[in-house]
């Protein structure tokens, strides 16, 4: 990959950072007094198109789907290598698999959950699956397939759907980030590995579930020893922080788990994950040759999604300001 072909890529990016929500503003929605309030002050951003066709309060979705589309396509014409664009988006590719074969196993009409954003023509896939025909998909989509059909009719559990494309997903997002060559790629894939393994061994014991069924879910290629997480189906949250407080991933890991400690959410220990994979990604704000920006601009864009998210959905539920700042994750800007 020449860094050199992002040199217009990376100039577009920096405009485009200048007009990321500002913590001021965001601060602005937290204390809104309804989401009709979060609305026009969205309008005075570069939300405003998404906000004009929104006439209900509960539709708020669309605004944040509409901004999303807009955004993943502007970065692929941005972009002189799509894989770049690819590594972020590689998750919806996954997620509407799963839509596709819950539809038709369990014989449901899941159709309003597809998000149209991925690396593939969601719809060949699609067609080649409903005709039986996987010939023309690409391979780690047609074994992800495969083996999950295979298992659903041995055990006819709808939830080893999500367990196994997610296995498929991350080893398919491992080997792209392995072949940009790319470091911050790679780091990313791998903590986030990190971080989704140990959020696996709480939500698993709480679940009462055995070393074997852990160790099938387990994700390979993070950082941190596969014995040490499978150790951790056994260990107390104590232990869990003593046993990881050097690794990679520990200035936000402990944090979160001591959250986790205090109130039983494992909502807590995914936004302090959610706050590392943004603060990994910061550095590319001083990067000027080079995928970088383009890669983490996708990623402040995704964060501050889900950040008014969190706002709007407090403001349904009528959750106080300070309420909602403890879920609001942090921005890149």
């Amino acid at each position: 990959m020449d860094r050199m072909d992002f040199i217009q890529g990376v100039t577009r990016t920096r405009v485009l950072e200048t007009r990321l929500l500002s913590k001021a503003r965001i601060d602005r929605m937290i204390e809104a007094k309804d989401i009709e309030e979060v609305f026009k002050i969205l309008n005075e951003t570069e939300y405003s198109n998404a906000v004009a066709g929104i006439s209900r309060s509960e539709d708020y979705e669309n605004i944040l789907s509409h901004e999303l589309k807009r955004v993943y396509k502007l970065m692929r014409e941005i972009s002189k290598n799509q894989i770049v664009v690819d590594l972020m988006a590689l998750k919806y590719d996954y997620h509407n698999l799963k839509v596709l074969v819950k539809e038709r196993k369990l014989n449901k009409d899941l159709s309003d959950l597809y998000i149209p954003i991925g690396t593939a023509d969601f719809q060949k896939i699609k067609d080649g699956f409903l005709e039986g025909n996987l010939r023309d998909m690409q391979p780690e989509f047609k074994d992800a397939i495969e083996a999950v059909i295979k298992d659903f009719e041995l055990t006819k559990d709808p939830q080893r759907i999500d367990l196994i494309f997610d296995k498929f997903y991350f080893e398919h997002l491992y080997k792209m980030a392995v072949n940009t060559g790319i470091e911050l790629f790679i780091n990313y894939v791998r903590d986030m590995i990190d971080f989704i393994n140990i959020k696996s061994s709480i939500r698993l014991k709480k679940q009462g579930k055995d070393m074997g069924f852990f160790e099938d879910v387990l994700l390979p290629n993070g950082n941190i020893d596969k014995d040490a997480i499978l150790f951790t189906l056994n260990d107390s949250i104590e232990n869990m922080i003593n046993r990881f407080k050097n690794s990679r991933i520990s200035s936000k890991l402990i944090k979160g788990l001591e959250a986790y400690k205090a109130t039983d959410r494992l909502s807590d220990l995914e936004k302090y994950m959610d706050n590392y994979l943004v603060e990994i990604n910061q550095p590319s704000k001083y990067v000027s040759f080079g995928p970088e920006p383009i890669f983490s601009y996708i990623v402040a864009k995704e964060a501050e999604i889900k950040t008014l998210r969190i706002i709007m959905v407090s403001k349904l539920n009528k959750l106080s300001p300070d309420a909602t700042r403890e879920r609001v994750r942090d921005l890149y800007v």
